[in-house]
């Protein structure tokens, strides 16, 4: 149970209200009633009085009513004189409290003691000690009750009001009933609704609760001075609701916060050191880019990454790229982090100086983002590999990682009045606005090249607005994102860490989890399945030959794999012993190489409707052959039970070999042909002349004879190089084992 302090106010087992005096031990004390009305102090047990009652702390006067500074000079003089009469009552001379005036056998005494000494009432004393204790024991509840008349009251007219310059009628004076009644229209009908007016919500409070309906059964509001005017209810509007209340109450708490919240504080207040913060966003470049292989196509505005260090505003990494704002695209930007500077300039035709990159290679102790993709289940990769932390802002609140934010302004800004094809965002939605995307002409490396180099900029020049401190200023420091970096890490050190490229790589990419929802790698006899596609081990490793073994045999192990969204080509096998195999597409899955696993996954969908699409005709197919085929069945049954004899049915195989090769020889008969010579193939054409069994009736079995030279002339065909290969594989296999 909760402690009880001085002037704690708490309710007691038996309905009252009581307010703690003093305390004698941590369950006795002295405690004043504060249900009766000529209560006074009484020394009790806390146990008894409020077994497991909560504390109603909120309900102490003084901490609802103003300052004591706050009231006039005269009520502040009458409350310091009402306290100097009964200081020595509740003082002793050391300062300590009398606990003499708490016993009522002992406070008359003291009391007549004090009135005979001042030459006054004791009945003043008494009302004075009265205030005193059951209201907070502050010299603000000894200031006379009419310099505190109106502050705590009901706000309503009470006779208030311009009255009208022709007399036509009195002013309506409103009641706690009229202002619930407004009140509660102003919240649901006005403050709520962004687009309503104070008139048509005094219309509605009139029509709701100030009218009546006539003989006809019409609406009809009350005269002038019988409802509530417009002034009255904007009064009470005033009166009873902040425009902090109306304007958030309007916007909602998101869109208030975004612009109209006070802005206190700085963001360099959390970060402590270079390294420890870094804010990553993303934005749509509002850049049209064209086509690489053809300036004639355009491809859109592509999407801008950004990494910047909060305590130095260094940008530490970036990616421009054609994927929406997702996972893909923030790794391709934290990978940048360990990328090569040097290659990177030299690719986008800008000069490599290490000092415009202090922090290569550096990872930070802590990622800020804003519930997108630093909120996805793949962003935990960078809590497993990295140990760092991922904090996500509140969403629609840019303000909270402002530093990334005023990087993508700067990152426009420098740009926009020489980019082809740049579209304002005001544009964006105006009508008949210019169509800035015929004028596009950059290619996405070409536009990279341009953000690279405002990012060295940047890095290298000096900041607008930085907050220097007075020891940095007079130390000579200047507000250059780079030697920021380098002397507050001289001066601070550095709270990230190092990684490689391959490291930081192998830890961002997605990987299948033990998650559910995961997407899960197979080992079969063919190979590693994983997305509808089929793989199999780059170096044919021996394990995962054994795997696939295994998998023939029903004895599946359990792998995980990484892989990279944008292509399917190649993937990373993890096994249980932590060991990776690295693996691509097999032939079977050789058709999908070059697509993403979301082109894979749509073009497996779109084949599988095709075929639903073309089952109705299949099923015909099927029917209209099985219909033929009984019907064949039906005459051979039919015929095979007219040529049966009396033999039993068991004598039916007893010459199948003297049968078979009758029915052989009558085959023979039937199917071989000889070639047309020479001088018949020019009189008929390709028309093959059939002999008549007699002349071919002892040569069936010998193949024509095709002269050399024609042979020879017989050119080759795709069919005859795929068989000559696989041949030639085969006996490079066996060759192998």
């Amino acid at each position: 149970m909760q402690a009880l302090l001085k002037n704690d106010v708490f309710d007691g087992n038996d309905g009252c209200q009581y307010r703690v005096v003093k305390t004698s031990s941590p369950n006795t004390g002295w405690v004043i009633n504060l249900s009766r009305a000529h209560s006074w102090p009484v020394e009790r047990d806390f146990g008894v009085l409020r077994s497991h009652s909560r504390v109603a702390t909120q309900s102490t006067a003084c901490a609802k009513l103003p300052d004591f500074a706050f009231y006039s000079e005269k009520a502040r003089n009458r409350a310091n004189a009402a306290y100097e009469v009964i200081k020595p009552l509740i003082l002793n001379a050391d300062g300590s409290e009398n606990d003499d005036i708490l016993d009522e056998r002992k406070r008359n005494r003291l009391v007549l003691a004090r009135a005979d000494e001042l030459d006054i009432s004791k009945t003043t004393i008494y009302g004075y000690l009265h205030k005193w204790w059951s209201q907070g024991q502050s010299k603000y509840v000894l200031i006379p009750g009419s310099a505190r008349n109106g502050q705590n009251q009901t706000s309503g007219t009470s006779g208030r009001g311009r009255m009208p310059g022709d007399g036509r009628y009195s002013v309506f004076q409103m009641g706690a009933e009229d202002i619930k009644r407004a009140k509660e229209f102003l919240e649901k009908r006005y403050i709520k609704k962004e687009h309503a007016s104070l008139k048509g919500v005094h219309i509605d409070l009139i029509a709701k609760h100030y009218s009546f309906r006539d003989g006809n059964g019409d609406l009809v509001k009350r005269p002038e001075g019988e409802h509530p005017s417009i002034h009255q209810l904007r009064h009470v509007l005033k009166t009873l609701f902040t425009p902090e209340d109306v304007k958030r109450g309007k916007k909602g708490d998101k869109n208030f916060d975004r612009e109209n919240k006070p802005m206190t504080g700085s963001s360099l207040e959390e970060a402590v050191a270079p390294g420890h913060i870094y804010e990553l966003d993303a934005t749509i470049f509002d850049t049209f880019l064209v086509a690489e292989a053809n300036r004639h196509h355009i491809i859109g505005k592509p999407t801008l990454y950004l990494i910047y260090d909060r305590k130095t505003r260094l940008i530490v990494g970036f990616y421009l790229g054609l994927e929406n704002a997702s996972w893909t695209g923030a790794m391709l930007a934290i990978l940048s982090l360990a990328e090569d500077k040097r290659a990177l300039c030299e690719k986008y035709g800008h000069p490599y100086d290490p000092a415009h990159w202090p922090a290569d290679g550096v990872f930070p102790a802590k990622f800020l983002g804003d519930r997108g993709e630093m909120a996805s289940r793949n962003s935990d990769r960078i809590c497993d590999g990295m140990e760092a932390t991922i904090s996500n802002t509140q969403s629609l609140l840019p303000i909270t990682k402002g530093v990334v934010e005023a990087g993508f302004h700067a990152a426009h800004c420098a740009i926009k009045d020489m980019a082809p094809g740049y579209e304002p965002p005001m544009e964006a939605v105006k009508r008949r606005a210019k169509k800035y995307h015929l004028d596009a002409a950059l290619t996405l490396e070409e536009c990279t090249s341009l953000i690279l180099g405002q990012i060295i900029k940047h890095n290298t020049t000096a900041m607008e607005n930085y907050p220097l401190s007075p020891a940095q200023v007079l130390a000579g420091w200047n507000a250059i994102p780079t030697q920021l970096w380098k002397q507050e890490l001289e001066l601070n050190g550095c709270a990230g860490a190092n990684y490689t490229y391959d490291y930081l790589h192998l830890q961002l990419l997605p990987r299948t989890t033990d998650d559910p929802k995961s997407k899960k790698a197979k080992v079969t006899q063919q190979g590693i399945e994983f997305e509808n596609c089929i793989y199999k081990s780059v170096d044919d490793d021996p394990t995962v030959r054994q795997w696939m073994v295994n998998a023939g045999m029903g004895k599946s192990p359990e792998v995980h794999c990484s892989y990279d969204l944008r292509l399917v080509d190649n993937i990373i096998v993890h096994d249980s012993k932590g060991r990776t195999f690295p693996c691509t597409l097999a032939k079977d899955s050789g058709r999908f190489s070059g697509y993403s696993f979301a082109e894979v996954e749509y073009i497996i969908v779109k084949e599988r409707r095709a075929k639903k699409l073309l089952e109705d005709k299949t099923n015909q197919a099927e029917m209209s052959r099985r219909q033929r085929a009984q019907a064949i069945t039906t005459r051979a049954i039919a015929a095979t039970k007219q040529a049966a004899t009396s033999a039993a049915r068991s004598a039916r195989k007893a010459d199948t070999a003297a049968e078979r090769d009758a029915e052989k020889s009558r085959l023979r008969r039937l199917q071989t042909s000889m070639p047309p010579t020479n001088s018949e193939s020019k009189r008929v054409g390709n028309v093959i002349a059939l002999h008549s069994s007699d002349h071919v009736e002892g040569c069936a079995h010998q193949q024509p004879k095709i002269p050399v030279e024609d042979a020879a002339e017989r050119p080759r065909s795709t069919i005859d190089d795929l068989l000559r290969r696989k041949a030639q594989e085969k006996t490079n296999e066996l060759t192998h084992l």
